[in-house]
């Protein structure tokens, strides 16, 4: 396994920009490093780096959606009807994978403080 890095050294003015790739101005670097290396894929971390996001091959960002259902199915394969927590803003996609899989999805409050709290409520084996 070959790592590129590319604004790995902390720097608290962020010169670089916002560490945010939720924020589609703030993907492009990830995706011309992925093109230029041909790599497989891309991650890239927010600024508390609490939350990572996906590339493709090819750079394209890959939805948060998409990971949650993706890890959902893996989890429910091996823990069938299993609840899985979600950020109300991955719904979409979430919530269907999540119930074709035999789970059963939760909704929590945004933030990863909420989502662990509610992942302990309801015993359930996957938060996103």
């Amino acid at each position: 396994v070959e790592f590129i890095k590319i604004h790995n050294t902390p720097d608290g003015t962020f010169p670089n920009g916002i560490p945010n790739p939720l924020l589609p101005e703030c993907r492009d670097d990830t995706r011309k490093a992925v093109i230029e290396h041909g790599a497989d894929m891309g991650i890239a971390f927010d600024g508390d780096f609490d939350r990572c996001f996906l590339f493709d091959e090819k750079g394209q960002f890959i939805e948060g959606y998409y990971i949650v259902g993706l890890l959902a199915e893996a989890f429910l394969e091996k823990h069938p009807g299993a609840k899985i927590i979600h950020d109300p803003r991955l719904t979409w996609n979430t919530e269907a994978v999540v119930t074709a899989a035999g789970g059963t999805p939760v909704m929590s409050k945004t933030g990863h403080a909420f989502i662990k709290e509610r992942m302990r409520t309801e015993d359930a084996i996957y938060g996103g």
